[in-house]
């Protein structure tokens, strides 16, 4: 039997790497849900495949609001993007790891600006959202800033962890 609902912020999760899917960006991407984080740098698509864009289901916070009693939710995924980098000469002209950091950083500056402005449908889900949902905050998850800096000195590799605040588009 295949599953044809979901959670609130796996639904999300979900919808996040479809449109994701849909969009053309700087870089050639491979976005997909997953539940669990790949760690091993062997399994990490090297400077030349497409980035690897993971979207992690995260929190859901609801409250009730004024006088009405309705109920205001904040659903949240993980944005992690991937890649192994390399010292030679790769496909989009990037020659060397400064320069293959900072297209990935584009490429994540694309990913959120794209996101704003997207009105994310949430069809899936236990509670579906006919309006959709649109991000409404954006956090850095790596304590130490934009990217995994120990891990881009000690394996080579650009890791970045972001977390994305959605709620039901008024």
């Amino acid at each position: 039997m295949s599953q044809t609902v979901f959670g609130q912020t796996d639904a999300l999760a979900l919808a996040v790497a479809d449109w994701l899917t849909a969009q053309t960006f700087s870089m050639s991407i491979k976005a997909q849900r997953r539940f669990v984080l790949i760690d091993e740098v062997s399994k990490l698509p090297d400077a030349n495949s497409p980035v690897q864009v993971d979207v992690f289901p995260d929190i859901e916070l609801s409250d009730r609001q004024g006088i009405s009693n309705a109920f205001s939710s904040h659903y949240a995924v993980h944005l992690f993007i991937q890649q192994r980098l390399t010292s030679a000469v790769i496909t989009d002209g990037a020659k060397d790891e400064d320069t293959q950091c900072a297209l990935l950083t584009r490429l994540r500056s694309e990913i959120i600006e794209g996101l704003k402005s997207a009105q994310i449908p949430l069809t899936s889900a236990v509670h579906t959202s006919a309006q959709g949902l649109r991000m409404v905050q954006v956090k850095n998850a790596d304590k130490q800033g934009l990217y995994d800096l120990a891990r881009l000195l000690g394996q080579h590799v650009f890791a970045s962890d972001t977390i994305l605040v959605f709620r039901a588009a008024v």
